[in-house]
């Protein structure tokens, strides 16, 4: 069961810090080396030097961007940079964003506490596989820092809409926080203190199972956290703040909620050649082809989007030196056979990543796994245009192109106890970091 609480927030300081598009950042692990320097230089309360500080040549155990971070939430304390809400709360939020050719949409959600669960009880449910060296880096800076610097982003089932609609009516008119960030998105937020109010949205919680979305690695860190300080204190103590994690929680049926297409680009293939590659396809794929240049390309677009509307596995080549460009829909039922013969689960057999992954790019092409783990080979881009243009003008030899995995395909690989593969899901935009701090005070316990 998602058994979820409000709490005690460290929050910016608007007398302090009025514009917090200032010192606001996105996840940690979509900031590039450029991006971090730009963040640290561009305010010095920026959110970057708590998630993600510049390390230094002289770092040693006691001084480096952990200690540094913890050091930084202490003096801003201090200063009154940071205030603690006097009162438990669970923040609803909304997020004002567009995507390529599409409208503004609006996705809306609330952070809050979430009580941890181990993965076997099947309360919450991932989606994606971890990285060892991801996860002890994130544990050095949550020990460091004793606190959640940023939500874990997760989905809870509720097509009637009473959670989020319980919570919007004891929320203020005016939301306590509003501002547009550096990417034009705009974003609100209201804490709501009700205690009436706050049960009845946690007992309405609690059938729901959660699904991850994003922060993988910050939810298993949190459970190793958590064992770490059991082991420490005992057992005894179930409402501690370590046995819970901040997450900020969307509904799955939101029409805000978008996942981008995650399209791989490749070089260094030799004598790879499209044509060949395609006609060796038609076993297993019903191929379309395109002129690659004037109208043929939106053609080429739009067969996939519409592939991609009647749920068939549907993906798109395009290589710098072919003249054509070439649209893949998988035969169902040879594709399914071929794939339940290699051991793949049937919930993991329609998702386009998979038949781009095992059949297309390591049975066809013959790449090793040791190829696409070199990122001097492979690339992952989201935006379409972005991505077509980057196959001609960036030196790529080909790129493969897929719709976005649904939500239901999220849904049933994660209830069917599987992962994905690398890069499979994009949900868009990522939780903004820098809004709230969940404080993990051993002696205290979540209200």
């Amino acid at each position: 069961m998602a058994e979820i609480a409000p709490f005690r927030g460290f929050s910016y300081n608007p007398e302090e810090v009025p514009d917090l598009a200032q010192v606001t950042i996105p996840p940690y692990d979509v900031i590039s080396p450029e991006e971090q320097r730009a963040f640290h230089d561009s305010n010095p309360y920026n959110f970057i030097r708590l998630e993600l500080g510049l390390a230094s040549p002289e770092d040693s155990p006691g001084n480096n961007p952990h200690t540094r971070a913890a050091a930084w939430i202490e003096q801003w304390r201090n200063q009154s940079i940071l205030l603690r809400s006097p009162k438990p709360s669970i923040y609803r939020y909304e997020l004002d964003y567009k995507t390529e050719n599409e409208p503004v949409k609006t996705r809306r959600g609330f952070i809050c506490a979430l009580k941890l669960e181990d993965f076997s009880s099947g309360g919450v449910r991932p989606h994606e596989k971890t990285f060892q060296a991801a996860k002890d880096e994130r544990f050095g800076l949550m020990a460091a820092c004793n606190a959640n610097l940023s939500p874990v982003f997760a989905l809870y089932p509720d097509s009637s809409e009473q959670v989020y609609s319980a919570l919007s009516g004891g929320a203020p008119q005016a939301p306590a926080v509003s501002f547009t960030d550096r990417t034009g998105m705009a974003h609100r937020l209201w804490p709501v203190t009700d205690r009436l109010l706050l049960d009845r949205v946690r007992e309405l919680m609690l059938d729901k199972p959660i699904f991850i979305a994003d922060g993988h690695h910050r939810y298993e860190t949190a459970l190793n956290y958590r064992n770490t300080l059991r082991a420490r204190y005992g057992e005894g103590h179930p409402n501690a703040t370590y046995e819970f994690i901040m997450v900020y929680l969307t509904d799955m049926n939101d029409p805000g909620l978008t996942i981008l297409p995650t399209h791989r680009l490749l070089r260094n293939l030799g004598d790879w050649d499209c044509e060949r590659f395609v006609e060796s396809a038609k076993s297993l794929f019903h191929v379309d082809r395109f002129e690659a240049r004037n109208d043929g390309r939106l053609k080429w677009n739009e067969a996939m989007r519409s592939g991609g509307l009647q749920k068939d596995t549907t993906i798109g080549v395009y290589s710098r030196e072919a003249a054509g460009v070439y649209v893949l829909t998988a035969k169902r039922d040879a594709v399914s056979a071929l794939l339940a013969r290699k051991g793949t689960p049937p919930a993991l057999r329609t998702l386009d990543v998979v038949v781009l992954d095992q059949l297309l790019l390591r049975d066809l092409m013959g790449l090793s796994d040791q190829f696409l783990a070199d990122e001097r080979n492979i690339s992952f881009m989201h935006d379409f245009s972005a991505a077509i243009e980057a196959v001609g003008a960036r030196g790529f030899d080909a790129g493969f192109f897929i719709n976005n995995t649904r939500i239901e395909q999220v849904r049933d690989v994660a209830s069917a106890g599987l992962t994905m593969p690398h890069k499979s899901t994009y949900f868009y935009p990522k939780v903004t970091s820098g809004l709230v701090i969940n404080p993990l005070f051993p002696d205290e316990e979540i209200a």
